[in-house]
């Protein structure tokens, strides 16, 4: 019997991108807006939660603004760990169904504790989306498409921002209801697309890996949309991991250094930001609280489409040390405004920079780690990237609370973007050209 020579890899780039694979990104990219949604929707929703459940401080208003991302860390570590034993397709019906069911819970909260508990439990299902729908994508899009598709993901968050805008703006201002009725409703979109989930099947990837072959191929025959079978694909070998203790020696120490900077500077720069920016712009009585939002949010787009084009001009390094340098520039411009269009024009740099500083910082973490510390280094940013982006709030609530203005806090978070920029200008090394082992 011939021995079989084809990866799954090459079958889906033999396959090239077919109508499935339009069908996967919007089902991925739709799941991925509530990442999004949620982040701007819990800062909205936290001046409603003084009377109601007793948020009466700044401190407490920062643990429950963290708690979402205090169980998307769990989420991440549990979920994520569970999909590479038993399968992918499980975890990513599984993380939409669970965050939908504790977005409505959240509904019947009766104090501040429960609300964060329902949040953070919510927040486990989008950590599972957070690690999964990624994954799940990737191995399903042929490598000659793989690139510019999981940077359209990113196109996703801005869109996910504009509806927690909209769906605040109806239940909370223009239609009041309540805040609970605003969570409850948010829960129904999050269950329709678990139910569009359910279409999608295991990863061809993890099949083979399993040696469940048979499986494999009818996947790939769904993919492709051309008869697979199984005895023309090999099995996947696991690539094996390699010491964490590695990272910090040799000449990987230097680039694991970079990669916590770089992402501790994101993190907390967007998390202790955007969790607050809500009330930030509600204390700014010129301002229009929703139009900023809008405009904010629009901002976002050119950021994420100018920075995909420059990591393949002028390569990774340059693009994400601008556009956190500049981005820390334009957040001291907003901290210190004193008039309205200072304070928006400054608003829109900052998004800008910072959600294209986020657009850089993926291929770029990619390719600064060999394939046996690939997974590893991805492993620290994001470990790394979710403890900051829990303290973030916290912290900008406590410096809030100690001193009564949010000049110190706003400033924090700029001069972070911009040490961030600056040590990776200074030591992190160019990855453009580079061979990808």
């Amino acid at each position: 019997m011939a021995t079989a020579t084809r990866t799954v890899e090459d079958v889906l780039r033999d396959g090239g991108f077919t109508r499935f694979h339009r069908k996967v990104v919007l089902i991925t990219g739709f799941s991925w807006t509530f990442v999004a949604y949620e982040i701007i929707l819990i800062g909205l929703a936290l001046p409603k939660f003084r009377a109601d459940v007793g948020v009466q401080d700044d401190v407490t208003f920062g643990l429950v603004a963290a708690a979402t991302l205090l169980g998307s860390f769990v989420g991440s570590l549990v979920l994520g760990r569970y999909a590479d034993r038993h399968g992918r397709r499980a975890v990513f019906q599984l993380s939409i169904l669970w965050y939908s069911v504790f977005t409505a819970l959240t509904a019947a909260s009766w104090d501040w504790p429960a609300l964060f508990a329902f949040r953070a439990l919510a927040g486990i299902g989008l950590g599972g989306m957070l690690v999964i729908d990624p994954s799940l994508l990737s191995e399903y899009l042929p490598p000659q498409s793989r690139g510019r598709f999981m940077v359209l993901l990113d196109f996703f968050w801005p869109i996910g921002f504009l509806l927690a805008i909209l769906f605040s703006y109806l239940f909370l201002v223009a239609y009041p209801g309540n805040w609970r009725l605003l969570f409850l409703v948010s829960a129904f979109p999050a269950f329709m697309a678990y139910l569009f989930r359910r279409i999608v099947p295991e990863s061809p990837y993890f099949l083979a890996r399993q040696g469940k072959l048979d499986d494999a191929a009818a996947v790939l025959t769904r993919v492709t949309g051309r008869p697979v079978t199984a005895t023309e694909i090999s099995r996947e070998e696991a690539v094996p991991l390699a010491p964490v203790g590695d990272l910090f020696r040799g000449p990987l120490a230097r680039r694991s250094a970079v990669t916590v900077v770089v992402w501790i500077a994101l993190n907390f720069s967007y998390y202790g930001l955007f969790l607050w920016l809500p009330l930030v712009l509600f204390a700014f009585a010129t301002v229009d609280l929703y139009q900023s939002l809008v405009i904010s949010a629009f901002a976002q787009f050119p950021g994420y489409l100018t920075s995909m084009l420059l990591v393949e001009r002028i390569g990774r390094k340059k693009t994400l040390a601008l556009f956190l340098i500049l981005g820390g520039v334009s957040g001291l411009v907003f901290a210190t405004a004193q008039d309205a269009v200072t304070l928006i024009v400054s608003l829109v740099f900052v998004s800008f920079f910072n959600l294209g500083a986020w657009g850089a910082v993926y291929p770029y973490t990619s390719e600064l780690f060999p394939t046996q510390y690939r997974a590893l280094g991805f492993g620290l940013a994001e470990g790394v990237g979710k403890l900051t982006a829990i303290l973030a709030p916290v912290v900008f609530g406590a410096l809030l609370a100690a001193y009564g203005e949010v000049l110190l806090p706003l400033a924090l978070i700029a001069v972070f973007m911009g040490v961030g920029g600056a040590t990776l200008a200074a030591i992190g090394p160019e990855t453009k050209g580079q061979a990808f082992h």
